[in-house]
């Protein structure tokens, strides 16, 4: 039998034998236990051990000391690095493209003053390059259409092997270049060099105007262009208008091949959107041509009887 107080309790014998009284005193009750434990095997570095705390009471244990921010688990090693599922692009330099825009601009630049018949231009292509927001250069030689470009690029490079200074007078021009242009001209939004209704505008010019760095000289330059062109797809199709160069048939595809040779095949085409106006000028020709002939057949037929 035993008999409980509030500071012990004591043992009693039911038995006939007699037990001396023995008072146990009770231990002062523990109401927390914090337990400090590392996760892992492996020993951690002090600051980055978390801790596990337990309570073995009615409240919460807390240890301020004690509290510390978890480390994000580094991953496993078996974990495998995300794939991706595109295939891999090659890589393309600018320099196969930029290098034919940095050419035709450094060709243009041989020749700082520009000139013609009606005297210095020099102010108009930096007028209109500024009216639009562009550099010089973005206007004058990226407003012509690529496939243009690499044709005359490897005409100019041919030139310069020959020994001919050549040098580019005017490139790209736009309505407004065009409508300052002086001397005999095509109308406003008509001419090749970039008119919006004869090409399409920024980004489609195909004629170009090119001379020698000595004006006197620039006969030399013409007369190359009419013996060699054809190979590089270009001709000079106006014999009043000596310096202007157009592209001629099949240039596109010519363009696509000079390409693949320059670059090794890693370039066979610029992303350049080609509208219907592309064959504007041979389309207008032979319209007029069937309609000159059909008004030569016209005339030649006998004339019809009037019937009362």
């Amino acid at each position: 039998m035993a008999m409980a107080s509030a500071s012990g309790f004591s043992l009693a014998s039911a038995s006939s034998t007699p037990v001396p009284a023995e008072t146990v005193r009770l231990v002062t009750p523990v109401k927390t236990l914090s337990i400090r434990r590392p996760i892992g095997d492996a020993p951690e570095p002090e600051l980055e051990r978390p801790i596990v705390t337990a309570s073995l009471g009615k409240y919460q244990a807390r240890e301020p000391g004690y509290e510390q921010q978890m480390v994000a688990a580094p991953p496993a090693d078996d974990a495998q690095p995300e794939t991706s599922t595109k295939r891999p692009v090659p890589p393309r330099s600018r320099l196969t493209v930029d290098q034919v825009v940095e050419y035709l601009w450094e060709v243009y630049q041989r020749q700082p003053v520009k000139k013609d018949r009606g005297g210095d231009f020099s102010w108009k292509d930096p007028a209109a390059a500024n009216r639009v927001g562009k550099t010089l250069q973005a206007y004058v030689i990226a407003g012509m259409d690529a496939d243009f470009r690499e044709l005359v690029y490897h005409a100019g490079k041919a030139m310069d092997a020959a020994g001919i200074e050549w040098t580019i007078v005017s490139g790209f021009r736009d309505d407004w270049r065009q409508s300052i242009a002086s001397g005999l001209k095509a109308r406003t939004g008509f001419s090749r060099h970039g008119g919006s209704q004869a090409v399409g505008g920024y980004g489609h010019g195909r004629a170009v105007d090119i001379g020698h760095i000595e004006s006197s000289r620039s006969h030399e330059v013409f007369r190359w262009i009419d013996n060699n062109g054809a190979k590089f797809g270009l001709h000079r199709p106006y014999r009043f208008d000596p310096p202007h160069v157009e592209p001629r048939n099949d240039w596109r595809r010519l363009a696509t091949k000079l390409r693949a040779g320059r670059t090794d095949g890693v370039a066979t085409a610029e992303t350049e959107t080609h509208d219907a106006t592309e064959d504007a000028r041979p389309t207008v020709k032979r319209k007029v041509r069937n309609v000159r002939v059909a008004s030569s057949a016209r005339g030649n037929r006998p004339a019809r009887k009037r019937q009362n």
